[in-house]
């Protein structure tokens, strides 16, 4: 049984991390968008980097669950058993991304994220989506 709510408590704080992951691509895409300045964007940045280093810890083999279709209640997950399969590839992936981001808040430090950056941005974080993720 605890190790079940151990379980919980991970996919949740995973599942928060990536909310927020996804919320920070989006503001960073409506900056880009509006070819706004995007130096306020770093903490923003600079936190989905954070989180992404945390990343390989949050799933442990206990919150593998079977993926289901659009899996938002307790216990559901589309993280893949691929990743207890290969965590060495599940951390260079994470790593990857790590280095991405530095790139990002790089260039939004300087005031202006091109589109092709942002694009490679996603790109990667799509990598382990697609090795990773269950659809």
């Amino acid at each position: 049984m605890a190790g079940s709510a151990l379980a919980q408590d991970v996919i949740a704080d995973r599942r928060a991390g990536l909310r927020g992951l996804g919320q920070g691509m989006e503001a960073v895409a409506a900056a880009v968008q509006s070819r706004g300045d995007t130096r306020a964007l770093v903490p923003r940045i600079e936190a989905m980097s954070a989180f992404i280093q945390t990343l390989p810890n949050l799933v442990p083999t206990a919150s593998l669950t079977p993926p289901q279709p659009q899996g938002t209640n307790p216990g559901q997950t589309r993280a893949l058993a691929a990743i207890d399969a290969d965590r060495a590839g599940f951390q260079t992936r994470a790593t990857a991304m790590v280095a991405a981001f530095a790139t990002l808040k790089t260039a939004a430090e300087s005031g202006s994220i091109s589109p092709d950056l942002l694009r490679s941005t996603g790109g990667t974080c799509g990598a382990c989506h697609q090795q990773f993720r269950a659809r």
